[in-house]
């Protein structure tokens, strides 16, 4: 195919069609994102209840992150908390050391950082799968009763009902 083939497809196109595509182009990508993210939600939310159930372990945060979250068609921007723990898990007489990682979305970036500053350094718990210690989960229920999230103003409170409308 040469250009000249190209440019005389291109001449064929019509082009009201071309736009009503991507006025469907335009209804469709922000759909298939909210429905991406009810279903990351429902994982998340499952895998936390099936979780609850496994043996714990005691674990450290070894380092945090706070990364600009994607911005959708005029939704508000978040900023994730993540950071990575390790801990470890004793089989027969030898002990394994792990690690995992945790992210949770904020609404503000300074109040992020300084959830995250509470949490440096800090023992956490840890819930372990049985038979599979390399899977491991933290749980939102044990982080939010050990380091609740920074209020300052009538505002956060605000901010802290849709952050965790958003787990």
């Amino acid at each position: 195919m040469t250009i000249s083939d190209i440019i005389e497809l291109l001449k064929g196109v019509r082009w009201s069609s071309f736009h009503s595509w991507l006025n469907f182009h335009n209804v469709i990508a922000p759909l298939a994102a909210s429905l991406a993210g009810l279903w990351r939600t429902w994982i998340k939310r499952r895998n936390a209840r099936l979780a609850q159930d496994w043996p714990l372990a005691s674990g450290r945060v070894l380092s945090t992150n706070v990364a600009r979250g994607t911005k959708f068609f005029g939704s508000v921007r978040l900023f994730n908390a993540s950071f990575t723990y390790s801990y470890s898990v004793q089989e027969g007489s030898e002990v394994n050391y792990l690690s995992g990682n945790y992210s949770r979305p904020f609404s503000d970036q300074e109040r992020a950082r300084e959830w995250l500053e509470s949490l440096k350094d800090k023992q956490i718990r840890v819930h372990v799968k049985p038979g599979r210690p390399e899977v491991s989960a933290v749980l939102d229920t044990d982080l939010d009763a050990h380091f609740p999230l920074p209020v300052h103003t009538p505002a956060d409170l605000l901010n802290s009902a849709f952050e965790s409308h958003l787990k």
